[in-house]
């Protein structure tokens, strides 16, 4: 796998995440997603006067498969 198929596989990992357990709905959705390194992407939710980061780690196993899992959140004020 290229590291643009890897990408997107994350990605879309990241993103079945969200829409199983993000629960803040009501505000202007995913304003952006950036990979911090190989292993960690945010994911920037617009709120009304914040926005919501969520912060992903990712691992690969040895068939390699995908594993995410959510690091952190925190709130940044505009």
């Amino acid at each position: 796998m290229n590291a643009i198929e890897r990408s997107r596989c994350i990605i879309e990992a990241i993103l079945a995440d969200i829409g199983k357990n993000y629960s803040q709905v009501g505000g202007g959705g995913i304003s952006a997603i950036k990979q911090n390194s190989t292993t960690s992407y945010t994911v920037s939710i617009s709120q009304e006067g914040h926005v919501d980061l969520l912060t992903y780690e990712v691992a690969t196993d040895a068939k390699g498969g995908i594993r995410v899992s959510k690091s952190g959140e925190t709130t940044q004020s505009r």
